[in-house]
């Protein structure tokens, strides 16, 4: 009877085990230094990376307590265990000792220029960008540094004096909002990614989220709304005014009465959304849209084998490169498969001194816009079918932006007009991220048959919630995600 009772509570165990398990550690060095992007993987096309703090968090339903978990990264030696073993704790990788690299460096098998010849040559060979499926996690992340900010009204008529300061004191909330805000807004989903080809796509989004306090919403779009709202509920509705901006006339016939609020939600537009996440992938492949010309442009660069280390059993070149010519934009450095010559991951930043898209019409026009601050990710996976896929990329952006333009408003059926002094400068801050969880191959008719929604349907959120993601193995938020709250 006892044997019969043990036989059953074992087999109730092994049940429970083989049912949803969610496994949640941190991947470190011997020096206690976490490993960010890291690979813990069940099988051979099953599993997740570790995010920038070394964390990571993934479902076992589905495994037997036999079937292993490798978590790997370049240049430390790949760690195995049974799942069984597999619970929520700290791992540690030991650094990869490269015996090899000093034989290398005496006998020299491949130059560089060899090693990027080959690299080049195999493009096709090694990555496919056309007809692919990817099922996705997208993570954007966004916020606004403001520097300073001034939005007053210097001249005007028909207004009593309370009017102006009801007016001016609006701006002043305006202002103080844009200069004290420290909050940032999160948006993720989940979905299917559809690539016909450089140009062509189609999104099918199953699940989204956004975290953002409305209060301290800073962006674009919101601040555009306030402004105007300010505009609206201080101007006479009923009259026609024209609208006069610098040394240029704007319009000769605005009503306020007109209802100018639908312009388009762009954070719910699934097309732009689509036509983000559609062109990250592409320009972190090798189209013509790349944005790793470091690899393909090899005229502009100068590249130096910084070390060889292994992924496994394969020899991988370690390659540092910098501008060599003006026209060049990043630094940073990738690695390169021995046997394939595929770029398995490349690092990139923008240069000292670069830029990227760039406007000055300061004295003329008091505009100016610049793109800066450019760094990003990107690693990749080899498919069964020989390909290379993107596994996870990432990539940051700050946009500095300064505008400081007077606004006329005069009414076109008398000499009544307010003019106003708008002055805003600050640096928008980007991150997104795209964790691809799995691939596969679609023919044109799959393509053609999919659907798409115009918008997508967030839910959204007052306080970050670990259990919105338990059925998916995304990536893991940062501790400051974790932290995110709206306070009342």
């Amino acid at each position: 009877m006892l044997k019969k009772s043990l036989t059953i509570l074992f087999l109730f165990g092994y049940i429970y085990f083989s049912f949803a398990q969610q496994v949640s550690g941190k991947v470190l060095t011997i020096a206690n230094e976490p490993i960010q992007f890291a690979t813990i993987q069940i099988g051979e096309n099953y599993g997740v990376i570790t995010n920038e703090e070394g964390n990571f968090s993934i479902a076992t339903d589905g495994f037997k307590p036999t079937d292993s978990v490798y978590i790997s990264c370049l240049g430390y030696e790949k760690s195995g265990h049974l799942l069984k073993d597999f619970v929520s704790k700290e791992y540690k990788l030991a650094e990869q000792v490269n015996e090899l690299y000093e034989v290398y460096l005496t006998n020299k098998p491949l130059t560089l220029d060899s090693i990027m010849y080959y690299v080049n040559r195999n493009l096709k060979k090694n990555y496919k960008n056309n007809l692919v499926e990817y099922n996705i996690f997208s993570r954007r992340t966004e916020y606004i540094v403001g520097k300073d900010a001034d939005f007053e009204i210097d001249k005007s008529t028909g207004f009593k004096k309370k009017q102006l300061e009801a007016f001016n004191k609006d701006f002043d909330e305006l202002e103080t909002s844009l200069l004290n805000n420290k909050s940032k807004q999160y948006t993720e989903f989940v979905g299917k990614l559809n690539i016909k080809d450089e140009e062509s796509s189609k999104l099918e989004v199953d699940k989204a989220i956004r975290l953002l306090d409305e209060r301290n919403n800073q962006s674009v779009e919101k601040l555009t709304e306030k402004a105007k709202e300010i505009v609206l509920k201080h101007l006479d509705k009923d009259k026609v005014y024209t609208v006069k901006s610098g040394l240029f006339k704007m319009s000769d016939s605005v009503s306020l009465n007109e209802d100018n609020s639908k312009m388009e939600d762009t954070m719910n537009s699934l097309k732009f959304i689509r036509k983000m996440v559609h062109n990250m992938v592409e320009s972190h492949g090798f189209s013509s849209k790349t944005i790793l010309n470091f690899i393909t442009d090899t005229r502009k660069y100068e590249y130096e084998i910084k070390d060889i280390t292994f992924i496994g059993s394969e020899m991988v070149y370690v390659i540092s490169y910098a501008p060599r010519r003006s026209s060049a934009d990043f630094e940073g450095t990738f690695y390169v498969s021995n046997q394939t010559f595929a770029i398995l991951k490349a690092d990139y930043k923008f240069a000292k001194g670069r830029v990227g898209e760039k406007l000055n019409l300061k004295l003329v026009l008091g505009v100016k816009y610049i793109e800066q601050n450019k760094k990003g990710s990107v690693i990749y996976k080899k498919h069964p079918d020989g390909y290379y896929y993107p596994n996870y990329m990432t990539d940051q952006l700050d946009r500095y932006f300064y505008v400081d333009r007077p606004i006329k408003f005069k009414d076109n059926n008398s000499s009544e007009k307010v003019a106003f002094d708008f002055k805003i400068e600050g640096v928008f801050k980007e991150k997104n991220e795209i964790l691809i969880m799995s691939e596969r191959e679609i023919t044109e008719s799959e393509y053609n048959a999919t659907k798409e929604k115009r918008k997508i349907d967030y839910e959204e959120l007052k306080a970050f919630d670990p259990e919105f993601w338990k059925d998916y193995n995304v990536l893991e938020p940062l501790k400051e995600m974790k932290e995110f709250k709206v306070e009342y």
